[in-house]
């Protein structure tokens, strides 16, 4: 596998432990991360999100996915620039998964092409003469994320008198789009099954077994789920669960926060073993202690655990991410620093650089802040499979865990895959006061009751869902939507390269929502910061919004999109108001809510009456 290669944001965010990848010539499942190489990676620091996802797995249900006593840390996975300096290749292993193929013979004509071999794979078999091995395309999943070859001789010989023949079997497809309803199983003792059974029912596959191909030399665990068919290639057949935050700056001069950021250090007890300590530590770490002598960090060690000692008994109290965000956004002229190794750098745009160019009443606006510098940093903790969980941080954090049943990366975890986007962007602050008065005096309130309801109806068939968000949620959603796709045709950006953060959030112990803002951004693994187009757009936040509503105001899917009253998808799932892939529809990669809770016909309401 040393020669297939896929790109570190894919690695997090989709081809993770557990995920089934497809190669030129085979397909394969990503091991777990306890057969990962032993090698020296770059450790990625942020104690917030340490924090954050120490409190998830512990949570997890069915018990904690943490290993005891493990010191959960940060690294980035084997890249190859690294491998080919240090003179290997340190790939992250896979398994052949599918262990089914099928085999086609060239040549084949008449009858015999349209019959494909069905057989079990075999492991350092020598290529026969004109044959070509393809894996089977169909596989077993449960809702408890397990996954499983099709026990393709007990499906066809289920109703045969010799459930135990051994003889070959063959696919029999009979059309030429590979149709479930025009393909047979067959065996030549003569048993005979559509594929279309497949999907025939609850129980046709039997039981699942637990079975986690991921884990090397793991057992069965067991299962009381049935099993599911499901195309391995399926966008359901693996949703990451990711955890990202914007690194907020930090005082690089504070001592005793470089000494939390490196909690082996407190383990010296004199300045001589600071010393042996720093000597035998990684370059990152002694990078952080430059310029302080073994004296200080000593000192600042014993005030360390000091502190530590007398607030043990108390609760950390550690603010929402999104409300530590919002805050230092909305809070100063200036936002963070300008340093080389800086991973947050903004300042508030000048209104005169943005009001009063008769463009669009600017009313909604309180403040925009350009951002010439930002770090996304974004961790993989476990995947779930057939459906998506919810995001963390759509819940109260107080109450944050694991709601939909998933499968975790190994089997103790001690350590997660994770990666540093650097980019650029703008955050633009919505006025509370005016959208509550807005929202009292046009009729967008009768849309967004429309968005509310579908959105419950939904919740209905999905109890686990996290709560409605309320009315300010959609609005800057749809907003956010409507920006990035008329920055993706003005400035030339794919869509696919900028992303959302959305802000909704009400005071503690208040109903009412009185912070709302739209952080967007551009951000790639690796980079240190894009060329400054998205930068250049924030003063033109008003022209992007005229713009947007001129675009917006007639889809090319109407009338369905804005009078539909159920969801078009068949599964429930779409924006839940007007809304489709003519409008607002974005790749869900670049959207925190996978394309939901959004409303064209709110959002025009709203601001082409400003």
């Amino acid at each position: 596998m040393a020669e297939d290669e896929i790109r570190l944001a894919q690695l997090i965010q989709t081809f993770g432990p557990g995920s089934i990848v497809d190669l030129p010539k085979s397909s394969v499942m990503i091991r777990g991360l306890g057969s990962w190489p032993k090698y020296k990676p770059r450790k990625i620091r942020e104690r917030r999100l340490v924090y954050y996802l120490k409190k998830l797995l512990e949570n997890a249900e069915g018990g904690s996915w943490l290993a005891e006593d493990a010191e959960l840390e940060l690294w980035e996975p084997p890249l190859n620039e690294e491998a080919v300096n240090r003179g290997d290749a340190p790939a992250i292993p896979a398994v052949i998964f599918p262990r089914w193929v099928t085999v086609t013979h060239a040549g084949a004509t008449g009858a015999e092409a349209t019959k494909q071999k069905l057989e079990r794979y075999t492991a350092n078999e020598r290529q026969r003469k004109n044959t070509t091995k393809t894996p089977v395309r169909w596989v077993g999943a449960c809702k408890n994320g397990h996954v499983q070859d099709i026990d393709w001789r007990w499906f066809v010989h289920v109703s045969a008198p010799d459930k135990n023949c051994q003889q070959d079997m063959w696919l029999e497809d009979r059309s030429s789009g590979s149709d479930p309803q025009y393909i047979d199983i067959l065996c030549d003792c003569g048993a005979r099954r559509p594929l279309s059974e497949l999907y025939a029912g609850a129980g046709t596959l039997g039981p699942c077994v637990g079975r986690r191909s991921w884990l090397e030399g793991k057992r069965d665990e067991g299962c009381d789920e049935t099993l599911v068919p499901m195309t391995r290639g399926a966008i359901n057949n693996y949703y990451s669960q990711i955890l990202s935050l914007i690194a907020l700056p930090e005082d690089p001069d504070d001592l005793e926060m470089v000494i939390a950021q490196y909690p082996r250090l407190k383990s010296a007890e004199n300045v001589s073993e600071v010393a042996i300590a720093l000597k035998f530590s990684e370059e990152d770490v002694r990078q952080a202690f430059s310029g302080y002598s073994h004296e200080e960090i000593w000192k600042a060690i014993q005030t360390v655990r000091a502190k530590e000692g007398a607030e043990a008994a108390a609760s950390p109290i550690v603010q929402h991410p999104k409300e530590a965000e919002f805050e230092l956004f909305a809070s100063a002229p200036k936002i963070g620093s300008d340093g080389l190794n800086a991973r947050l750098t903004g300042w508030r745009v000048p209104r005169p650089d943005w009001i009063g160019r008769d463009i669009i009443d600017t009313g909604f606006i309180r403040d925009i802040v350009a951002m010439s510098r930002l770090c996304v940093v974004t961790a993989l903790y476990g995947f779930t499979r057939l459906e998506p969980a919810n995001s963390p941080f759509d819940e109260t954090f107080e109450e944050i865990n694991l709601q939909v049943r998933g499968q975790p990366l190994d089997e103790q975890i001690r350590w997660l895959p994770a990666m540093e986007q650097f980019g650029e962007g703008f955050f633009l602050q919505i006025d509370p006061d005016w959208f509550s008065q807005k929202l009292d005096s046009t009729h967008a309130r009768t849309h967004f009751e429309k968005v509310e309801q579908r959105y419950l109806v939904w919740k209905q068939k999905q109890p686990d869902r996290s709560e409605y968000p309320g009315h300010a949620y959609v609005f800057a959603h749809s907003l956010s939507h409507m920006l990035m796709e008329q920055i993706a045709l003005d400035a030339g950006y794919p869509s696919t390269s900028l992303s959302e953060r959305i802000y909704a959030l009400s005071s503690p112990g208040a109903s009412r929502i009185s912070k709302i803002g739209v952080l967007i951004y551009a951000a790639g693994s690796g980079s240190q910061g894009t060329l400054g187009g998205l930068l250049q757009l924030a003063d033109r936040v008003p022209e992007l919004v005229r713009r947007g509503l001129e675009r917006i105001e007639i889809c090319g899917n109407d009338p369905i999109c804005s009078t539909s009253p159920t969801p078009i998808a068949n599964d429930d799932f779409s924006g839940f108001g007007a809304s489709c892939h003519g409008c607002l529809f974005t790749a869900e990669t670049s959207c925190e809510k996978r394309n939901m809770l959004l409303d064209r016909k709110s959002l025009f309401a709203l601001l082409n009456t400003a």
